[in-house]
């Protein structure tokens, strides 16, 4: 049963994250060089939301067969809708910033997991075992996975959680990503190229915990720009494929379902210092797209995804236009630093972390 249930994830992976690549990759592919937003970069496709049967892009509304012995209705497939969000819309055109936007208190503006103890140290090996959010009476459980990338999602997926019911479970640490590769410690920022051993020991730990709770769903947020040991950025991403997907199986069960989530895209330096210096105009402080979202390592991730069984869902539209990558977003600064989300900001992406929840849960097994 297993078998068949794995091969059955695989095609409709294969199917969804195709669609999901192919309004991702075309925003990409159209990316101006340019560091500011033009007029023409502020629309959005007004066309219906489309679903995935059988590998094509078809209205999301339902269709209705008819034959001389039956009439049968086929509804479609649970999606995500993957276009450019209207509130990033609005904030590629910004100038000032907006008032009530609290800049001075965005450097400081992290997720709860570290005060809870539950992002846990440089030196620890073992996941912390209580770090339950959203609906803790829920059957149905969320695990969230990864290093800071996922820590900074966590206002998102609490959101979501408490929103739809579900019990939310972080289980993250300083510096290590979950797909299985070995990376450098940055525990004392003076010293480059030091070995980060505690990162796979507690990934093998996080993994066996994880596995242990039989979620309902695992969430890896990725990061695919830091270093693997011994392997030039330019080369990477095979790499971390084959990490990905070694951790993918290492908890996928009959039951379980994968969510990938993809990287976040790049900023060009410390946001909430440049927000402050430019208030009048914050447009000098986001990142176009072009150096924003590197579309080789979405399709590397989708494909990562497909292969082993999970979904994937791309996150750049989420803060992007097909252009621009603003520093604010509706009164929220987008970024605590150079890479981090704000929590304020990551809370307002709880109903899109919803629909992507949704749609992995939508098995075909189930």
């Amino acid at each position: 049963m297993e078998a068949v249930n794995r091969e059955a994830r695989h095609r409709r992976a294969g199917v969804i994250t195709g669609a999901l690549l192919c309004a991702a990759m075309l925003a990409a592919c159209s990316v101006s060089n340019a560091d500011e937003p033009t007029g023409s970069d502020t629309a959005t496709s007004t066309a219906a939301p489309t679903t995935t049967v059988a590998g094509s892009i078809v209205s999301s509304s339902s269709t209705t067969s008819t034959s001389a012995a039956t009439t049968t209705t086929e509804l479609p497939p649970v999606t995500v809708n993957t276009a450019v969000l209207a509130d990033v819309v609005a904030a590629a055109s910004l100038g000032p910033v907006p008032d009530g936007t609290p800049v001075g208190r965005a450097s400081g503006d992290r997720a709860a997991v570290y005060a809870d103890g539950c992002h846990v140290t440089w030196n620890e090996v073992a996941p912390h075992k209580k770090c339950f959010y959203g609906d803790t009476s829920s059957d149905v459980l969320v695990v969230v996975t990864g290093d800071s990338e996922a820590a900074h999602w966590f206002g998102a997926f609490d959101e979501a959680a408490k929103a739809n019911h579900w019990k939310l479970a972080m289980v993250t640490k300083q510096g290590c990503p979950t797909a299985d590769v070995s990376v450098y410690s940055a525990a004392d920022k003076t010293k480059r190229g030091v070995r980060y051993p505690e990162c796979d020991e507690w990934r093998g730990n996080a993994l066996t915990y994880i596995a242990s709770l039989h979620p309902r769903l695992v969430v890896f947020p990725m990061l695919t720009r830091r270093s693997i040991v011994g392997v030039p950025k330019a080369v990477a991403m095979p790499y971390w494929a084959k990490g990905l997907g070694r951790s993918i199986d290492a908890v996928m069960a009959e039951g379980t379902d994968v969510l990938v989530l993809g990287d976040t895209p790049k900023t060009s330096g410390s946001v909430p210092a440049c927000v402050a210096s430019n208030r009048n105009d914050v447009s000098h402080c986001g990142n176009s797209r072009s150096a924003a979202v590197d579309p080789s390592h979405v399709q590397g991730l989708a494909d990562t995804a497909a292969q082993h069984g999970a979904s994937f869902v791309d996150p750049s539209n989420w803060l992007c236009t097909d252009a621009f990558c603003p520093a604010v977003i509706g009164n929220s600064v987008v970024y605590r630093d150079e890479l981090h989300l704000t929590d304020r900001f990551s809370r307002t992406r709880g109903p899109q972390v919803a629909d992507a929840i949704r749609f992995a849960l939508a098995g075909p097994q189930h």
